[in-house]
């Protein structure tokens, strides 16, 4: 204990008590300029009006900071209580200091004033959602740690947008999103991780595509922990408790076990008089019998499951090591258990070998070792029975139970995929503070697009990462990007053009054929050059040594380069482009058409390889990209129809559809690779209210493509914030055109330059 004085009264702008009244605990962690602050903090909390129980709950969970964490975390606390106070309510304020007690003892002093910033955080970007971030705070720390945490967080904060309702389910744990964040930033391995290679087995060992579910988890006892399935759909949780292994062949076990019970298993099994013990013992054999059936036709699959029984004989005889043992009894035929019951339950599952297709004899065989098991007094608790092995399921499909009842199987698909949102019980004053925080944040965001009325609807092609800087790594298959069709235009846009702009597009065409463009090309053993051809000589002095004639073709020469360059446009079709140009009746979507136009003609007839894509956005959901010319297609009027047809819309969320079209232009054979985008506007999306954000993914798609060796370059309409292009593109990786009417001849100009 620090050396104090007995008595000392605190500042005089404070009526308290002096320190000797104090709790033992507070006294010896705390300094004595260390007390007078925080005797500060607790008067502050007393005089601001938040009620009795808000300076209590800080008093008492002083107790628990101040030895562990000391006098700086301890005021600190005192700060964040009175900010969720204000922001939230007085009594979310109490529930911080609850939950600051039990992070306490799992953080250190650092990481706690780590949770303390992002409790601040929380409260003011999100105030909706503190309720259920307390909720589940001792689960989350019990497996995060404070980086792991916060970077949970952002996510969810990026997920979510300006959406008050995505942010509350959200943190409340409901969606397959928090769920797979949850598990990603744990460390540990999930289903999540293995997605869409266990969907292709599921395809490949059933013949069939049955739907498949994430469970959304919420903990507590109604937390799904084993795969499960009703009618045809099946649901998987995200990890399976009680296993530590590998988890792919485990999810692969459980999927091959659901296949078995769609195909083996016609119709649940009615509930009747059955007892609890008596339904687990039916569903132990029913699960048995479709896996002797399924194995039968593919016996790869005993291999499979045969892993996964580890149960071994002895011990104290409960239901639930029973139920294990016979278990593997009735699949290992090597298994011997010198338990009566188990020996029974596989004489009387043996004996039925010819009647496995029929489902009553695990009724049959379920009745009569249930009714052993209960005259041997065997306890069984059913709300703590967790099936094992842990891949079998949940046996909930097995029963006509009245939760779910039968008829509503056929909706649980729609059930899965629309997460019913529990939203926190509203708090006087919070509400508006949210509402007043979302017009805040949409004020701050430019071109927020609306939705148009068109009926057309995507086809997702694929998804890419999206680079968070705040947590510093790309979040994986964050963004989807959707093909488009094309809107039909004028088919006889290349006509037009050529009737409109023969001179200048005879002059492009003349320009772009003299360029050089792509290696020098090395031409070796020929009879004149420059230098001499180290292998021919080679090959002339083993020649002259021989005895034999030499080949007179000593040297190589530089031949002049071929062309080996591919290019893909990039076109911004966002709805800022349907702006018109100053003093003209064109839209700055007609500008980019026709210097596309003009840049293809002549790349075409060149023979350059080239395509064309516009992109918009509606969210990270929802890239928008139309194809209007790939690689393969050829310059017809089709092209010229999906050219003059594109339409502004939406917003311009930059790094996906720049990764999209690096992705094509990856695969072209070429030396020198270029993506060159056409843009008015800066990264902008309606879900990321950070303006920074999707520059910072900008940037860094930039830089992505180019470890990939693909060049980037932009052209900027209209004024431009220039530092901004900079960071994105680097100095000398962008040009801004002012006078928009200029663009053809400033863009085929670009294009010699680039490409020499």
């Amino acid at each position: 204990m620090r050396s104090m004085r007995s008595s000392m009264p605190a500042p005089d702008s404070m009526n308290v008590e002096t320190l000797q009244d104090l709790p033992e605990a507070i006294r010896s962690a705390f300094s004595e300029p260390e007390m007078a602050e925080w005797l500060r903090a607790r008067e502050r909390l007393r005089g601001a009006g938040y009620g009795r129980t808000v300076p209590r709950a800080y008093e008492r969970c002083s107790l628990v900071l101040a030895p562990r964490l000391g006098a700086v975390a301890t005021v600190e606390l005192a700060k964040l209580i009175s900010h969720v106070a204000i922001r939230v309510s007085p009594r979310a304020a109490e529930r911080v200091c609850t939950s600051a007690e039990f992070v306490a003892q799992r953080y250190e002093a650092l990481a706690f004033s780590a949770w303390l910033a992002l409790m601040k955080r929380v409260a003011t970007q999100a105030p909706e959602s503190v309720y259920p971030f307390l909720d589940n705070m001792e689960r989350l720390v019990g497996r995060l740690s404070a980086k792991g945490l916060e970077d949970w967080v952002a996510t969810g904060l990026r997920l979510a947008g300006r959406d008050a309702d995505k942010r509350t389910s959200y943190f409340s744990l409901q969606t397959a999103e928090a769920q797979r964040a949850l598990e990603q930033e744990s460390g540990e391995q999930s289903f999540y991780d293995y997605e869409r290679r266990l969907r292709a087995y599921l395809t490949a060992i059933s013949g069939a595509t049955p739907p498949l579910r994430v469970a959304p988890t919420a903990g507590g006892e109604k937390a799904v922990r084993r795969v499960s399935f009703a009618g045809n759909v099946i649901l998987v949780p995200p990890s399976l408790p009680g296993y530590r292994g590998e988890m792919e062949p485990l999810f692969r076990a459980a999927l091959a076990h659901i296949g078995a019970h769609i195909r083996f298993t016609p119709k649940p099994f009615e509930v009747g008089q059955l007892k609890p013990l008596q339904m687990a013992v039916v569903s132990l054999i029913e699960d048995a019998r479709v896996e002797q059936l399924a194995a039968q036709e593919m016996p790869g699959l005993r291999r499979l499951w045969l892993r996964f029984h580890v149960a071994q004989p002895g011990g104290l005889p409960t239901a639930p090591s029973l139920f294990a043992r016979l278990a593997r009894a009735l699949i290992d035929p090597d298994f011997e258990d010198p338990d009566g019951w188990v020996q029974k339950g596989r004489r009387m599952f043996m004996g039925l070998r010819d009647h496995w297709h029929d489902p009553a004899i695990s009724r049959e065989i379920g009745n009569l070792l249930g009714n052993d098991l209960g005259q041997l007094r065997v306890q069984f608790n059913a709300k703590d029975y967790v099936v094992q092995p842990a891949y079998r399921d949940d046996n909930l499909g097995l029963w006509a139970l009245d939760e779910p009842p039968p008829e509503e199987a056929q909706t649980l698909e729609v059930q899965v995929d629309t997460v019913q949102l529990r939203r926190s019980e509203p708090t006087p004053g919070a509400g508006n503070q949210s509402q007043q925080q979302e017009t805040t944040e949409n004020d701050r965001v430019e071109k927020v697009a609306p939705v148009t009325e068109e009926a057309e609807e995507g086809r997702a092609v694929a998804s890419y990462p999206e680079y968070d800087y705040e947590i510093g790594r790309e979040r994986a298959n964050w963004t989807v990007v959707k093909e488009y069709p094309a809107a039909p235009g004028n088919r006889r846009f290349w006509q037009d053009l050529q009737d409109t702009q023969g001179a200048l597009l005879s002059r492009i065409t003349g320009l772009v054929r003299s360029a050089q463009i792509g290696r020098a090309r090395r031409e070796k053993r020929q009879a004149e050059g420059e230098v001499l051809d180290l292998d021919a000589c080679i090959e002339a002095a083993t020649a002259l040594r021989a005895g034999e004639f030499p080949d007179h073709r000593l040297y190589e020469r530089q031949a002049p380069p071929t062309r080996d360059l591919a290019v893909s446009l990039l076109l911004d079709i966002s709805q800022s482009t349907s702006d018109l140009v100053p003093g003209t009746q064109h839209r700055i979507l007609d500008m980019e058409r026709d210097a596309t136009a003009v840049l293809a003609h002549a790349m075409n007839e060149i023979g350059d390889p080239f395509a064309i894509n516009a992109f918009c956005s509606a969210g990270r959901e929802d890239v928008r990209v139309v194809a209007v010319k790939r690689f393969s297609d050829s310059m017809d009027a089709d092209t010229g129809s999906a050219l003059s047809g594109l339409k502004p819309g939406y917003s311009t969320r930059l790094g996906a559809a720049l990764r999209h079209a690096g992705r094509d232009l990856a695969q072209v054979p070429r030396h020198r690779r270029l993506l060159l985008l056409i843009t008015d506007g800066e990264p902008s999306d309606i879900d990321s209210p950070d303006p920074e954000y999707l520059v910072r993914d900008a940037q860094r798609a930039v830089r992505s493509l180019s470890a990939m060796g693909i060049d980037t370059f932009c052209v900027g309409l209209g004024p431009r914030n220039k530092e901004q292009e900079a960071a994105i593109f680097g100095r000398n990786g962008f040009i801004q055109i002012d006078a928009l009417s200029t663009l053809p001849d400033k863009l085929l100009s670009l294009y010699l330059r680039l490409t020499r």
